[in-house]
């Protein structure tokens, strides 16, 4: 019996990679250099009805030169149709039941592509007939595990290329890479370029080359100010200004980052937490968490939660209060116009960090 593979998920740049990668396990080749007929069968560049024409075409000619028939069906975009057509007499019905039957013994099909519904009868009928499916999920931002998924994702893409990544330095690609897979992945394959031989990847080589956007940047300049680096606060200030980030808008991302701490401490109060250590949120009792259901360092992952507060407790409430005020006298300048709108960041910054006793 012949092989259908299909992989499917709204993770598409992971869908797409493990795609490619049974593609050239299948052919013991790079899939673009082998026999394997290649199919491009996005919505984009082809209808529906010309695609399915072609399908049962591909499907029906037996291989000619060789034992074996190897297909890639790329990208499809077109299963809700494929799956409503199933038992239909038309084409595409023909189509849907060939998939859902067993293939021929010399032939085997990769079929890659989102929105394949487990669910249908036509999807049911696919694995009933032995097809291999899978299904890459990139799991949504709100979802309590995502940032730890993401996290373990790393680990295990480092690990693979024979490196053992700090943990981080971990946190620092997790947060500047956004939500896109994608992205996450180039980062990491960058900083594995990066690092050549050495086995061990640090937070300094991800600071080295991972993009300098914004997100990577913001994430630079909260974190000295929450470290107390002043020094590191202005260079990465320098950064900012020179990708033309607006003075109110680094003015934001202080006034959210000790905003998001003064949230944070309340919540620490209302589960009775002063000082914090790994395993904190593991014991919280549950009668506290009963009475608390929408705390939320409860709807985090324990450790995130921990490392969240561990920074947090380093300001006192009045600490908290000071700082804001001086952002607040910040903004008041840059808004009236108040002098020289860099001096009155780096006047913020000492501040923030304690260098300035006068505040």
């Amino acid at each position: 019996m012949g092989k259908l593979v299909i992989i499917s998920g709204d993770d598409d740049f992971t869908a797409k990679a493990h795609a490619r990668a049974a593609a050239a396990d299948l052919c013991r080749a790079e899939p673009e250099k082998s026999d394997m007929e290649i199919i491009d069968s996005e919505p984009e560049s082809i209808k529906f009805p010309d695609l399915v024409n072609r399908l049962l075409d591909t499907l029906r000619t037996p291989p000619m030169f060789a034992d074996s028939q190897y297909i890639w069906i790329r990208n499809f975009g077109y299963f809700d149709e494929l799956a409503a057509a199933y038992k239909e007499e038309s084409s595409a019905g023909v189509l849907a039941g060939m998939l859902a039957a067993p293939l021929p013994e010399e032939q085997s099909i990769i079929l890659n592509g989102p929105g394949f519904d487990q669910r249908k009868s036509w999807a049911k009928a696919v694995k009933a007939a032995g097809a291999s499916v899978e299904i890459c999920a990139s799991g949504r931002a709100g979802d309590r595990n995502f940032a730890e998924n993401r996290k373990v994702r790393i680990r295990e893409w480092c690990e693979d290329a024979g490196k053992h990544i700090a943990s981080s330095a971990i946190g620092y690609i997790e947060e500047i890479s956004g939500s896109d897979p994608g992205t996450l992945y180039q980062e990491v394959a960058k900083v594995i370029a990066y690092a050549g031989a050495e086995p061990e990847i640090s937070l300094a080589d991800c600071r080295a080359v991972c993009s300098r956007t914004p997100e990577a940047m913001g994430w630079n300049f909260t974190g000295a100010l929450v470290a107390r680096n002043a020094r590191e606060a202005l260079t990465v200030l320098d950064t900012l200004l020179k990708q033309g980030d607006a003075e109110i808008r680094v003015l934001a991302m202080v006034s959210s980052e000790f905003q998001g701490m003064i949230k944070l401490r309340q919540a620490m109060r209302e589960l009775h937490v002063s000082r914090v250590n790994p395993h904190t949120f593991d014991s919280i009792p549950q009668e506290l968490r009963d009475q608390h259901p929408d705390n939320m360092l409860l709807k985090l992952h324990p450790y995130r939660a921990f490392k969240m507060c561990e920074g947090a407790a380093r300001f006192g409430d009045e600490e908290l209060a000071r700082i804001l005020h001086a952002v607040l006298k910040a903004n008041r300048a840059l808004v009236s116009g108040g002098g020289d709108r860099r001096i009155v960041l780096e006047q913020m910054i000492f501040e923030i960090t304690g260098v300035c006793r006068t505040c």
